[in-house]
């Protein structure tokens, strides 16, 4: 389990010692996959269809979904409302998780020995009036509750009413919708055997995460589960479904579309996909986002999809899942427990330490979708918005037959006779792929000019040690365990 929020100074120095590997670097030794290298020659594969390729292009919303949209809005001031929009998406962009409570009593007591520090006149001497007294303490007092507000993120979960719904539409319901078909259709590309016939939705707000999944798989998904604690938001995703009009009949589904308020925590039911999309900033702090992630993999059948925006914070709530779950199937595999084993469908290849932690660059793992937004039918450039996911799929890697290839965690850099792709690998390792014609081929080479941002390039690496894990011997685990001995203490204490 990542624990970001609460890592001390000596922790991240050992965790960064002992991942030197995850530096990027240059590398030539490398060949195309042998299949795809002879598809190429023979030219019954295109360099620009590669089975690596994700892309797709611009995603547009569906043609009834705009329709539905234009209705519900048509009683809304557009200036205002594009107003409200803008506003809401920066808010979005720029959310933070809530501090931790040992987190908020520690910053709070650096304030204070801050202020005390620029104190001239100690309240507590023994020749201060009782009256001085009262009053240096509350001015201290007020200067720490002041410099608290400047200095920490004022969290609370959003509310969200039927304008700032109407704005949601606006704002969020193209780029969600974007980088969830983005997610989707490499699932489908790589595991062609999979059809998903149920799906459950936490945090569902305007249900783009169903129209997503009937996007990619139409007719296929015969019951869907919305939950989201806002009934202005469940309406709304009730009312596209009916082409805007409440009166109308709703998009029929063999199982039924259900909107809910509260999770349900049996997992007796399991559904095919599970979505998790930009939901985790709304739950208070570390124990219930945990939670909630720790019911929704027991519900999944298939595959545990979490999205979150592509910040330095979005990235750290969904490498907090990543690795919550990865521990219980760890426990599962090692120490016999009763949890679902799984492993790490998409983006890693590997299910080891993220590299992109350790590597000093203070940068996220994230990636980027093109879109067409919604603009009242004005016509408009596409947009891109930036996400970190992590796809999550019941199972043993072992038992699977899946490709690990690299992915490009950045956009390639063209060169001229070369190409550098910055990838991860199945070795949990950050590197630079340097294609030139003459050392790979021309294969290979035009394959790199074709790859993207978020696509798999199909190459083979030599063997290499991997970087360290976190088992018994490792002096991570010992760290891992003294934060945890700290926990305990903290929770004693409170």
């Amino acid at each position: 389990m990542n624990t970001r929020g609460q890592i001390t100074p000596l922790y991240r120095c050992i965790l960064r010692s002992c991942s030197t590997d995850s530096k990027l670097r240059p590398k030539f030794n490398f060949k195309l996959d042998a299949d795809l290298s002879e598809e190429i020659k023979t030219g019954s594969l295109k360099a620009r269809h590669h089975p690596g390729v994700f892309g797709g292009g611009t995603v547009t919303l569906p043609d009834d979904l705009i329709q539905a949209v234009n209705t519900i809005l048509t009683d809304y001031s557009v200036k205002n409302l594009a107003k409200e929009a803008t506003k809401l998406s920066h808010c979005l962009w720029s959310r933070h998780a809530s501090l931790e409570a040992h987190e908020y009593k520690d910053k709070m007591a650096q304030v204070e020995a801050f202020i005390k520090s620029k104190e001239t006149v100690d309240p507590m001497a023994p020749n201060i009036l009782e009256v001085d007294r009262k009053r240096l303490l509350d001015s201290r007092s007020s200067k720490v509750l002041d410099k608290m507000k400047k200095e920490t993120y004022l969290w609370s979960a959003i509310q969200y009413d039927e304008h700032k719904s109407a704005a949601y539409v606006v704002a969020r319901l193209a780029p969600d919708f974007a980088s969830l078909v983005r997610i989707l259709r490499e699932i489908k590309k790589r595991d062609t055997q999979f059809s998903p016939h149920t799906m459950l939705d936490f945090g569902s707000g305007i249900g783009s995460g169903m129209w997503a999944v009937d996007n990619i798989w139409p007719g296929i998904c015969k019951e869907a589960v919305c939950v989201d604690c806002s009934s202005e938001m469940n309406n709304l995703a009730d009312k596209l479904l009916r082409g805007g009009d409440p009166d109308s009949p709703r998009t029929v589904r063999a199982g039924g579309t259900f909107f809910k308020q509260f999770l349900p925590m049996s997992d007796v039911l399991k559904y095919d996909i599970v979505l998790c999309s930009r939901s985790l900033f709304e739950l208070p702090d570390m124990a219930s986002r945990l939670r909630t992630i720790d019911i929704l993999w027991r519900k999944t059948a298939g595959y545990l999809i979490i999205v979150e925006p592509g910040t330095n914070e979005g990235y750290r709530l969904v490498l907090e899942a990543r690795d919550y779950i990865l521990e219980l199937s760890r426990r599962a595999s090692e120490e016999e427990e009763a949890n679902p084993h799984g492993y790490v469908f998409s983006p890693c290849a590997h299910d080891m330490f993220c590299p992109r932690f350790f590597d000093g660059s203070n940068t996220p793992c994230n990636f980027e979708v093109n879109y067409q937004p919604f603009t009242f039918g004005r016509k408009t450039n596409t947009q891109k918005d930036r996400f970190s996911y992590v796809v999550l799929k019941q199972g043993k890697r072992s038992d699977s037959t899946e490709q690990q290839w690299p992915r490009l965690v950045r956009s390639p850099l063209h060169r001229k006779k070369h190409v550098i792709c910055r990838v991860c690998t199945k070795y949990g390792t950050l590197q630079e792929l340097t294609v030139t014609k003459q050392r790979h081929g021309k294969g290979c080479y035009r394959l790199s000019k074709n790859t993207s941002w978020g696509d798999l390039f199909p190459v083979v690496l030599p063997e290499c040690e991997p970087p360290p894990t976190l088992d018994s011997t490792s002096p991570l685990r010992e760290v891992e365990q003294e934060v945890n001995d700290q926990e305990t203490a903290l929770q004693k204490e409170n």
